[in-house]
């Protein structure tokens, strides 16, 4: 459903490439955020870095975002 809107937002200017790109970075980052750390944490005895290890992820992603933003103002 969500994904269905896109076309309309491009259309209508309220998505732009730009947002796109960064979007599509920080999801790329953030995918499987909850379940790949606490699994990951639990498999090798150190759950108690988990909330470190999801901090982390949130860290990149929004730094994901921010250079992918800037590689596509340098390249567009």
């Amino acid at each position: 459903m969500a994904m269905s809107l896109v076309p309309k937002f491009i259309v209508d200017g309220v998505v732009t490439p730009n947002d796109i790109a960064v979007f599509t970075a920080m999801g790329m980052c953030w995918s499987g955020y909850l379940s790949t750390h606490v699994g990951m944490m639990d498999a090798l005895n150190a759950r108690e870095l988990t909330s470190k290890a999801i901090f982390s992820h949130t860290i990149g992603g929004i730094c994901a975002g921010v250079v992918s933003h800037f590689i596509f103002m340098l390249v567009g």
